[in-house]
């Protein structure tokens, strides 16, 4: 077909071909946009890699560039364990199915783990390495990540920390300090890395160890990637401290470790985090990011091609032998444009800083838990009792304030909050009434301790065993009366009272039978 229209051309000219000039003209811009849109795109993955039986675990893998490294793996047969909010949401559920019948994959799996919570971080790693033998991890790729758009108020994370170092930051050190032994005992034919994501950004980031969530500074509202920066930045830094610390680790088997930490830079992507940065998270900004998407279609990457450096770490054969801790942009290596991130004294000092900041958070939110259960077993217990009481008595109900087996402070014998707030008179006579009985019975159990400790004293005066003297009735005046003192029998040491013979004892003869031997 090309012949005869380049014959056409060549005898009667261009105008004898309809569309075709109009066609000519276009086609350098149609050109020019392709390279451009290819270039914006980034480099791509070529290396493959045999991913069946190896396991993959996965932060922020349900959207955005770690939806787009979840689907490749599962494509190559690779099992996936995505750490989600709450498995049991519709939305995780299908997108789970969905994989799993898309690229025939059964082995992905989804686990409760909420970046916002350390408790809820703690919970499912300590989880996963409480296994004898320790279980399979080839890759541990950390995607999810905020970042907040100019304009917008202060976020904190359920433990009240600053969002960007709480999820970004904190829950990611929390995640893989606790997952550190397994990541240790993995057997040395098999290469484990570690992906963490970082950004361009780091570099607009001011990382303060004494004021690292901008309370002295003040929260950068207009500019919030002084705070994001400041947690890529830790990321790093944390990433090259890792990974010195499994180069000194020694293995008992006397292998080199075999553990590689990078950190990765996806480059500008269109993710609904950027996606929410551009229109500041408002209706109208959203509004003009769809009036403008041409250009940032043009511009950013897809998640697609945001992905290409992560499945280029996870695979390329030069990223399993040699150092780790090096910085991967475009599936190659780059340099740190911040060289303080590599050192040692920065890496220790953010340590250390780390593991205190989460120790006291998390026992902050112990303390915070253990309130909320009592608060919440007493509720329940209040509203049992109020269910019970309305149904036989047309006075409400109030709960239990008082066990009258228990002995209370003075101080708080009539303090009851729950009646401040009414005003029944009734009730609180009810309650008095019930104050006093317990009183007197208080009175009564004393009286009848001291009564038997006067006893158990008697009898070790008179070197009696428990059980000879009997107490005496209270509903007899007589022995009342007769044993209104203690009374002490004395009984020979050598024969118990028990011990002496009913012949033996001496016998009064009758008067009856003194009368017959006269007659």
């Amino acid at each position: 077909m090309p012949i005869p229209v380049l014959g056409e051309v060549y005898f009667n000219g261009i105008q004898s071909i309809p569309f075709l000039l109009p066609v000519l003209k276009v086609l350098p811009w149609i050109a020019l946009l392709v390279l451009l849109k290819t270039w914006f795109g980034g480099a791509r993955n070529a290396n493959e890699r045999v991913m069946h039986g190896r396991v993959a675990i996965v932060t922020g893998g349900t959207t955005g560039i770690g939806a787009a490294v979840v689907a490749d793996l599962a494509s190559r047969g690779c099992q996936l364990i995505l750490l989600v909010r709450d498995p049991k949401d519709v939305f995780t559920q299908d997108y789970i199915e969905d994989l799993r019948e898309r690229y025939n994959n059964q082995l992905i799996y989804a686990e409760e783990c909420d970046l916002s919570s350390l408790h809820s971080v703690r919970k499912f790693a300590t989880k996963f390495i409480d296994n004898s033998p320790p279980r399979r991890v080839d890759m541990v790729i950390c995607c999810a990540g905020i970042m907040a758009p100019p304009m917008t108020a202060k976020v904190l994370t359920k433990d009240g920390v600053e969002a960007h170092w709480g999820i970004n930051y904190l829950a990611h050190f929390q995640l893989l300090n606790i997952l550190t032994p397994t990541l240790r005992v993995q057997p040395p034919d098999r290469n484990v890395r570690v992906l963490m994501a970082t950004c361009s950004s780091h570099v607009l980031g001011e990382l303060d160890l004494n004021d690292v969530q901008f309370l002295q500074r003040g929260y950068p509202t207009i500019r919030p990637w002084r705070s994001y920066g400041a947690s890529k930045m830790a990321v790093m830094a944390f990433a090259c401290e890792f990974q010195r610390r499994m180069n000194a680790h020694e293995r008992p088997d006397k292998h080199p470790n075999n553990v590689r930490i990078f950190n990765i830079d996806p480059g500008l992507t269109r993710t609904p985090g950027m996606r929410r940065w551009l229109s500041l998270g408002s209706i109208w900004g959203l509004l003009l990011y769809v009036v403008t998407y041409p250009f940032w279609w043009l511009v950013l990457k897809s998640p697609e091609q945001g992905a290409q450096t992560f499945l280029a770490a996870a695979m390329s054969p030069e990223c399993g032998v040699g150092e780790g801790g090096k910085f991967l942009r475009e599936c190659r290596g780059a340099i740190y444009r911040k060289t303080i991130l590599t050192t040692e004294e920065l890496g220790t000092t953010l340590w250390a800083f780390t593991e205190q900041q989460i120790k006291d958070l998390e026992k902050e939110a112990a303390i915070k838990r253990a309130k909320e259960e009592r608060a919440a077993k007493k509720g329940t217990k209040t509203t049992d009792k109020a269910t019970t009481g309305a149904s036989k008595s047309k006075i409400p109900a109030i709960p239990k304030m008082f066990d009258p087996t228990k002995p209370i402070a003075p101080e708080e014998e009539f303090k009851f909050p729950e009646l401040e707030s009414m005003n029944d008179e009734e009730l609180k006579d009810i309650v008095k009434k019930a104050a006093e009985a317990r009183a007197k019975k208080e009175a009564l159990d004393k009286l009848i301790a001291e009564e038997e400790e006067r006893d158990r004293y008697n009898r070790a005066i008179a070197k009696l065993p428990e059980g000879v003297l009997d107490t005496p009735s209270r509903n007899t005046r007589s022995r009342t009366a007769e044993f209104s003192g203690p009374r002490i029998v004395e009984v020979a040491e050598s024969a118990p009272p028990e011990a002496i013979p009913t012949s033996s004892r001496p016998s009064t003869p009758s008067k009856n039978r003194r009368r017959t031997k006269r007659a």
